[in-house]
């Protein structure tokens, strides 16, 4: 069994409901293409993943690497990151599943390093994670105002709705001055 089908598997032996959702796709193929991998996978009537090494596969779902990583990592989940191609019914189940599962980590952690060591482990990757979230949230806003306050780089919404409306009056009395040429030199 392929390292990434094993991995699989006991994400989804955490989350018995996802198994018994793939239960009636057994027999299935899907390919998961993240450019330059292509990883094919069959379901069995437990609706466990096993490698499969040849056929068309049912359903596609496509990503990026990046995007796939993204599509685990972030809540909530962005469908538009996962594209599916051939058997919607079935690629949207495996992306809704994909979008519900949750790994225990510290339930993993606790069996390699006991229950205390294994609750700082995951409390100090939750906290890592949530500081470098907020932390590319509070530079981006720094970044935005800078651009909008400091160096006008950027024009702010209320000068664009203002441009915006001046080039419609001014398009508007072009308008009305090309009907008006066009009476004069029709009554002439």
């Amino acid at each position: 069994m392929s390292p990434f089908a094993a991995a699989f598997n006991h994400v989804l032996a955490q989350n018995a409901w996802s198994r018994e959702k793939l239960a009636p796709f057994a027999g299935k193929l899907f390919q998961l293409r993240l450019p330059p991998a292509m990883l094919n996978f069959s379901l069995d009537a437990s609706g466990l993943v096993q490698q499969a090494t040849g056929g068309t596969p049912d359903a596609t779902l496509v990503a990026t690497p990046t995007g796939f990583l993204r599509y685990l990592a972030v809540e909530p989940r962005d469908p538009n990151l996962i594209a599916i191609e051939g058997d919607a019914e079935f690629g949207a189940a495996l992306r809704e599943i994909l979008s519900q599962l949750t790994w225990e980590a510290e339930e993993d952690l606790s069996r390699l390093f006991g229950d205390v060591l294994a609750h700082r482990i995951a409390g100090f990757a939750k906290n890592w994670f949530a500081w470098r979230e907020q932390s590319l949230k509070r530079f981006a806003l720094s970044a935005s105002e800078y651009f909008t306050e400091e160096q006008a780089l950027l024009a702010k919404p209320r000068h664009l709705a203002q441009f915006t409306q001046e080039v419609a009056t001014v398009e508007a009395a072009v308008n009305d001055l090309d009907k008006r040429i066009q009476k004069l030199f029709n009554h002439e």
